[in-house]
């Protein structure tokens, strides 16, 4: 087949047309027309609404439209989660959870949603390490003292949580894994009851969030002795991380991702991360979340997708290897 010049000009400026036009469409961006729903799967007044009620209206800035919660509490936060993924995936419902209903649950029993091909992934919120305390009366102040008396003690020095199958759990038995220590765990429906009954004396230590624990330490009600991060804590001057203790390559931390259905167009993902870090980068929201014990973690989908991946991996090994059950 031969063509003319005349032809072979016309055919060229069709594909520079062409291509000049992919490029648009490829950066094409979405814009919500209507307002969008934040689920989360814990009731009012927690620490996961503290999160929730302060992101939104910082994202509402930069999407035009009101950004609601909706709470569908119950399962660990698992019903949040399972809300979300079946949503249509057109990124007017997203979801605000953490690390227990994406990587300890699933690990643990049946869930409706595969948390790593099931859900589209917006980007990490923020992460929270735990502290480690001890009642007054324990004769330890740092972590090889208090695994000195657990060793001394089989089974027989008992540590609270916040409940059954969360990252407070997960960061006591992830301890026990990497020290072949075992405590005795006593479960609390929610941090309040569990530290009253370690300032009472009921428990001897306690897995916290940061930023319950201030205080009580401030006032001599307990002491801190190791965080749980791969760094210093700042509300927590002069107490080591776990790993600086003796427990080399140890990190456990809470987290928050925000999340959305399976199949979310790249656009909609992109424009809603760049609302979640833009939010994130507000001084008001970052200095909010950071007085709360959260260290501000703006990120790209990917790498909340690897976290989430990374954490399903650990926290099943640690399940399996210390025959954990949540019942």
């Amino acid at each position: 087949m031969h063509f003319s010049l005349p032809k072979l000009a016309a055919a060229a400026a069709i594909v520079v047309s062409s291509a000049a036009v992919l490029p648009a469409n490829a950066q094409e961006t979405w814009t919500p027309t209507r307002p969008v729903r934040l689920v989360l799967g814990y009731t009012p007044g927690g620490a996961a609404d503290a999160v929730a009620r302060d992101l939104a209206p910082a994202m509402e800035k930069v999407l035009g439209q009101p950004v609601v919660v909706d709470y569908k509490p119950g399962a660990g936060g698992a019903i949040g989660v399972e809300t979300v993924a079946s949503a249509p995936a057109d990124g007017y419902t997203i979801g605000l959870a953490d690390v227990a209903p994406l990587t300890i649950i699933p690990n643990a029993r049946k869930v409706s949603y595969d948390p790593m091909n099931g859900l589209s992934y917006v980007g990490v919120v923020s992460k929270a390490p735990m502290v480690i305390l001890v009642n007054p009366s324990v004769p330890a102040t740092n972590l090889p003292e208090l695994l000195k008396l657990v060793r001394a003690d089989p089974g027989g020095v008992s540590y609270s949580t916040s409940g059954l199958a969360t990252i407070h759990q997960m960061s006591a038995e992830l301890l026990g894994a990497s020290t072949g220590t075992t405590m005795l765990h006593v479960p609390y429906k929610g941090a309040a009851p569990a530290l009253t009954d370690l300032m009472a004396g009921a428990v001897k230590v306690s897995f916290s969030t940061i930023a319950p624990a201030v205080q009580i330490v401030k006032s001599g009600k307990a002491r801190a002795i190791a965080v749980t991060s791969t760094k210093p804590v700042p509300a927590f001057p002069g107490v080591k991380t776990v790993a600086e203790q003796g427990v080399p390559g140890y990190d456990a931390q809470g987290w928050f991702a925000l999340v959305g259905p399976k199949g979310m167009p790249p656009e909609v993902v992109q424009r809603l991360n760049v609302a979640l870090n833009s939010a994130l980068n507000t001084p008001a929201l970052r200095d909010k979340l950071l007085s709360q014990g959260n260290d501000v973690v703006p990120s790209t989908p990917e790498a909340a997708s690897e976290l989430v991946k990374s954490d399903l991996q650990k926290w099943g090994r640690v399940i399996r290897e210390q025959n954990l059950h949540f019942d």
